[in-house]
């Protein structure tokens, strides 16, 4: 394997002194398999620039999209869900609405 070891264009360099790439520096398409700088990815809202692939992202990265700058103002901070329909399934969605609360975390 002398491509490996760059022996043909006599190019020897220590292993101290090879630079290694931080993680999450690039982005591999999971749909076309082509390699883009993380920071264009972020830029084209989590969009493949080949192929138009959307990755999926957390509710962090989404407000950054839907926000400018992250900042917004929050106007109704103790507003809840109601029923007015009465929606019944195996538990009635009051009680559905109470159970998450009602958990720590």
């Amino acid at each position: 394997m002398s491509w490996f070891t760059r022996k043909e264009k006599n190019i020897v360099t220590p292993t101290e002194l090879k630079r290694e790439a931080p993680d999450g520096l690039w982005y591999k398409c999971p749909e076309c398999k082509k390699v883009m700088h993380t920071r264009e990815h972020k830029n084209h809202a989590y969009t493949c620039i080949h192929c138009n692939y959307h990755e999926k992202i957390g509710s962090e990265e989404y407000f950054e999209l839907l926000f400018d700058n992250n900042e917004f103002t929050e106007t109704d901070a103790n507003m809840t869900s109601q029923d007015p329909l009465k929606f019944v399934d195996t538990k009635s969605y009051p009680d559905q609405l109470r159970l998450p609360r009602r958990k720590p975390g």
